[in-house]
């Protein structure tokens, strides 16, 4: 089992390993992209405020993380004419140049780079909603190495999408999201709307109008709030003994976009949480080490707040 920890810079590699960071992703924008494509983003965030800034620090990030996997996220869940051909290409420059997969949404894409032989090096990005087994053997029989899961996904429902022969990935930390990424038709690159106030709130009571913005801030990592300097928003950290007895490969850290400090923050106490549950500790005694820590118990007490809210169904948990 290993801490993924997201990163921007080469500057962040050195202090996210220190925090316990066993393997990172970044996102990076092919040189001329903008150019050719406008506004279209070649990754899921922004190149501006979320992206490796070019090949030459990309190079310094391998080389600050030495034998820990570098992942580069190519996840956009669509592209625009003339951009998989270019992608494609890009990606097997990254890969020359020392990364160790490539994480990617886009089937057209996906199939450009396994026929080019890639297929060992792709993790399935969540955005391609891979939510049962029957898909899983599908990208199995293509040859992907690991699949992210949607962090949509019960304990229960994950654990039915695990099979033999593939690496599969859970979220941990921090960002969440109102709908179901994977099946949303709308690009980040012109506004997630789903985290807008707009029309069509005629009738709705104020209490559930203020109910639901609550939700949505919570959901968007409470404003990058922290809480004794450690982050607030959704969390899986409780079950991360379930998942390590289910095979889990990989837990993901989210926030490219994110500050170093609540990068750093995030990564420590989930290296924490994973070293307590291998040391034999449940999810009572993760909670109440991590609510030590970052007080805010009310982050539990709020299960939306959770990414694995099932969890909250076992008498040991609430123990």
């Amino acid at each position: 089992m290993k801490i993924l920890a997201p990163l921007r810079h080469s500057d962040e590699v050195a202090p996210l390993l220190e925090a316990g960071a066993d393997e990172f992703f970044c996102g990076l924008t092919p040189p001329g992209w903008v150019s050719r494509f406008g506004l279209a983003w070649a990754n899921r965030r922004a190149p501006q405020s979320a992206g490796v800034p070019d090949l030459d620090d990309f190079e310094r990030i391998i080389t600050g993380a030495g034998k820990r996997p570098v992942y580069v996220a190519l996840n956009a869940p669509y592209y625009p004419p003339g951009a998989v051909e270019l992608l494609a290409d890009f990606g097997a420059t990254l890969l020359d140049k020392g990364a160790a997969g490539l994480i990617v949404a886009d089937m057209e894409l996906l199939l450009a780079l396994v026929e080019a032989g890639q297929g060992a090096r792709l993790h399935l990005s969540s955005l391609a909603t891979c939510i049962n087994a029957g898909s899983a053997r599908f990208y199995l029989d293509l040859g992907i190495r690991r699949i992210i899961l949607p962090r949509h996904l019960t304990l229960n429902e994950i654990e039915a999408v695990l099979i033999p022969g593939l690496e599969f990935e859970t979220f941990l930390l921090n960002d969440g999201c109102v709908f179901e990424e994977g099946l949303c038709a709308t690009t980040h690159a012109a506004g997630a709307f789903c985290t807008m106030d707009g029309e069509g709130t005629q009738g709705v009571s104020p209490e559930t109008l203020e109910r639901y913005a609550f939700w949505k801030w919570t959901l968007n990592h409470c404003g990058c709030r922290t809480g004794n300097d450690y982050p607030l928003g959704p969390c899986g950290l409780c079950a991360i003994p379930r998942l390590l007895r289910s095979g889990i490969a990989s837990f993901k850290v989210v926030g490219r976009e994110a500050s170093l400090s609540r990068k750093v923050a995030s990564v420590r106490i989930a290296a924490l949480s994973l070293r307590l549950a291998r040391g034999g500790s449940g999810p009572a005694e993760i909670r109440q080490a991590v609510i030590a820590l970052r007080g805010s118990p009310q982050m539990c007490e709020e299960r939306h707040l959770c990414y694995y809210p099932d969890l909250w169904e076992q008498k040991e948990s609430i123990c």
